[in-house]
């Protein structure tokens, strides 16, 4: 057969999705997503950033170093949760969420729709965190 394809399709699975919360010195919550962040798996991440915002004035850095996709469900879940800082700390600033991402396809996305424009965002953790801590 000519012009067959004969090479070996590899086989792609993104990493599987996991999220886990660390309490830092200085009372941050450090939150790392790995895998892809999406509506089916939204929830995991929705829980773990209840209870980091469970304090009006928490200090949160979100960690999408090791997230591979982003969609609007996860664009929106980050939104709300800077939103409901912001609302209970009247504005005042005392609570504050704080990005961190090296994958240029989420920075992309997360400048395109307007999420960078509003929520702090570094490409290194160790500078995500100096932000939190001022």
């Amino acid at each position: 057969m000519a012009g067959a394809f004969c090479g070996r399709i590899a086989s792609v699975s993104p990493t599987p999705f996991d999220v886990q919360q660390e309490q830092l010195d200085g009372g941050i919550s450090a939150i790392t997503v790995r895998g892809e962040l999406d509506m089916n798996t939204a929830p995991l991440l929705e829980r773990e950033l209840a209870q980091a915002l469970a304090d009006s004035a928490a200090l949160v850095m979100l960690d999408l170093c090791g997230c591979e996709f982003i969609d609007s469900t996860g664009i929106a879940l980050i939104v709300r949760s800077w939103q409901q800082l912001d609302r209970d700390a009247g504005g005042e600033g005392e609570g504050r969420l704080v990005l961190c991402s090296q994958n240029h396809q989420v920075r992309r996305l997360l400048k395109i729709t307007g999420v960078e424009s509003s929520i702090s965002m570094h490409e290194q953790r160790d500078a995500a965190l100096a932000e939190l801590r001022g």
